[in-house]
């Protein structure tokens, strides 16, 4: 890194921030020499413009909070990991698919999360508690994040093996697996008919954590139970946190996938 770079968490440490409700991210991008403005924008949902070391982060006016929140964090990661690039302009798009593969996009984003989700203040308030969206709904509220920077938070720092996924029409867009998934375990291109995500996007209704077969989901796992929990984040994705409960079953799964 370039010496302008600072780290999500030293930003925090440098301006003695040690509570979710201290995360200024209008104060936290003035100390790094961005200036945030709050405007009209059409086709982003932020954009940012700089040169030397100061710069402008102009975020949609009319987004929510926490959608104004995520894209200040995202244009600081661009700030930090990108000075030199003339502009960039971020669509909701960016801050909802963008979280797999390594890009810019990727790595704004990741900044953005762990900057208003840092692992400090987040651990301690996640420890022994469901792998759910509702879990991750009320971090949510508590750190006004999105959900879905929330939930990718949960199961990585979370207490039982899970993993988050974003589907689309034309089959799954990225996942994420929680450090006690074994990579072995690999996920359907396309989730089949028995899991919630397939009748969401198909305009069913959310029930809430459920028990599916976990062969919904991965080849060859019919025998096994994996609690889904999907709801809808856009009118063409849903976000879904797999999580399992018996994790004897995961151990069961994860040798089944050796053998395979």
């Amino acid at each position: 890194m370039t010496g302008h770079y600072r780290s999500p968490e030293r930003l925090l440490a440098d301006l003695g921030i040690a509570d979710p409700a201290d995360i200024d991210l209008d104060a936290i991008a003035f100390d790094c020499g961005a200036l945030v403005v709050r405007d009209t924008l059409r086709g982003c949902e932020a954009r940012l413009l700089g040169a030397g070391s100061q710069a402008f982060i102009t975020v949609n006016a009319a987004a929510n909070p926490r959608r104004q929140r995520f894209s200040i964090g995202h244009e600081l990661g661009h700030w930090m990991h990108d000075r030199g690039a003339a502009s960039f302009r971020c669509t909701k798009r960016d801050f909802i698919r963008n979280w797999d593969q390594v890009s810019p996009e990727q790595r704004a984003n990741r900044y953005a999360a762990d900057l208003l989700l840092p692992k400090s203040m987040f651990l301690p308030r996640v420890r022994q508690q469901p792998m759910t969206l509702t879990t991750a709904s009320d971090l949510a509220d508590l750190f006004v994040t999105s959900l879905t920077s929330t939930a990718i938070h949960l199961i990585e720092y979370g207490s039982f093996p899970a993993m988050v996924v974003l589907v689309g029409p034309n089959g799954i867009r990225w996942r994420k697996r929680g450090p006690d998934v074994p990579p072995q375990i690999w996920l359907r291109e396309r989730t089949t008919s028995d899991s919630v995500a397939f009748d969401l996007l198909r305009g069913g209704t959310a029930p809430g954590p459920t028990d599916v077969s976990a062969g919904a989901w991965i080849e060859g796992a019919d025998r096994f139970v994996i609690c889904e929990d999907s709801r809808r984040v856009t009118e063409e994705d849903v976000l879904t946190i797999l999580w399992w409960k018996d994790e004897a079953q995961l151990l069961a799964l994860g040798e089944s996938s050796e053998d395979t």
